[in-house]
């Protein structure tokens, strides 16, 4: 993936400690892109590759890192926007398009459309999709095969948590989301009473085929580590406690899991504040933001652009807002910078960074 690698920086990314004037930048053991992403992006750069006639459409972010999806776009690449996606507003597609599905795939109802109208024209359709998202999507159509009530914890809007929803939903099954840790321990309640759990309307589809007996587990895979292994918890106790089957996918990927261990690794190593780079849609990166902004101060950042002279441009999930910090370095003194990259922030990017603060180090 040309486009994306920094080969002069590379050693850097590997590197662990780097130092530059009063700053020494700690990186994590393993960051940035996970087989997931690098799988996906191949595809898109082989598909570029092969000078496809009609026009190459992408529907929805192939990952969320905006500069990622910016460097398609440079390339010719047709994105279609998310809020499109989720209502199936696509253009109208020609005969030898291409058409790619992203890394987090499609609900299920898109899928077979797609791959109608991939016939029909024909188009030619390139599927992206996580090979760990399929794995999860296997195991609730199997659930849903079996009657069991399917409960997903995951990001409402999220694509790969709608594209999980559409395949846990069976002709004699229910499927609850849940959304957050309120939701999960009034899932949990209603599990151990044996009745539909009661939650806001549109987060339980056909509670009218509720199966008490039969209970399943699956999450978004992109989730902080810790929350999915209480939701776990409470729903395989309260199973345990109505006598119910208790099914589990409760797993986060295996890539998120080792950026999160590396990233609390490097948190707990003593450093004096944190970054943390990648796209501000990113679960996998704003998980890895929740992890540092318990060990001290965290600035969420998209590229070194956000490194400015007259302060740090960063992101605060919980609000939404972008914000300019200005005196967000000590004023004097050594100071000790944990950097840490989602699973979908390219090489490049950190590289970027990494030659933003060697010069601010220097320059300091």
């Amino acid at each position: 993936m040309s486009c994306f690698l920094d080969r002069e920086l590379e050693h850097k990314l590997a590197g662990g400690v780097i130092r530059a004037g009063r700053l020494t930048l700690r990186l994590p053991r393993v960051f940035g892109f996970c087989g997931g992403v690098s799988n996906a992006l191949r595809l898109v750069e082989q598909t570029l590759a092969a000078a496809p006639a009609g026009a190459v459409w992408l529907l929805g972010d192939i990952i969320h890192n905006e500069s990622v999806n910016d460097r398609l776009r440079a390339r010719g690449v047709r994105i279609l926007g998310e809020a499109a996606v989720r209502a199936a507003a696509w253009p109208e597609f020609a005969a030898g398009d291409t058409v790619i599905v992203p890394a987090f795939g499609l609900p299920l109802a898109q899928m077979r459309r797609l791959e109608a109208l991939a016939a029909a024209l024909p188009l030619r359709l390139v599927d992206t999709t996580c090979g760990y998202v399929q794995r999860i999507w296997r195991f609730v159509a199997a659930q849903a095969a079996a009657g069991a009530t399917v409960f997903v914890l995951g990001k409402p809007r999220h694509p790969e948590t709608l594209a999980t929803l559409s395949r846990a939903q069976g002709p004699a099954n229910a499927v609850v989301l849940l959304p957050d840790a309120a939701a999960v321990g009034c899932a949990a309640a209603a599990v151990a009473a044996r009745h539909v759990p009661a939650l806001p309307p549109g987060l339980v589809q056909a509670p009218e085929r509720y199966h008490p007996d039969l209970v399943a587990l699956a999450v978004q895979t992109t989730l902080l580590e810790e929350e999915v292994a209480r939701a776990d918890a409470a729903l395989r106790a309260a199973a345990a406690q109505a006598g119910a089957a208790f099914a589990s996918a409760a797993t986060v990927c295996g890539a998120t899991r080792e950026r999160q261990a590396a990233a609390r690794e490097l948190c707990r190593s003593g450093c004096d504040l944190f970054l943390v780079l990648g796209g501000f849609t990113s679960s996998n990166t704003t998980q890895l933001y929740r992890l540092a902004r318990q060990h001290g101060p965290a600035f969420f950042l998209r590229t070194a652009a956000d490194l400015r002279p007259d302060g740090i441009r960063h992101f605060l999930p919980d609000s939404g807002a972008t914000v300019l910090t200005p005196a967000w370095l000590p004023a004097a003194g050594p100071v000790t910078i944990g950097l840490l990259a989602g699973a979908s922030c390219p090489p490049a990017d950190v590289a970027g960074v990494i030659r933003a603060l060697e010069a601010l180090g220097v320059a300091g």
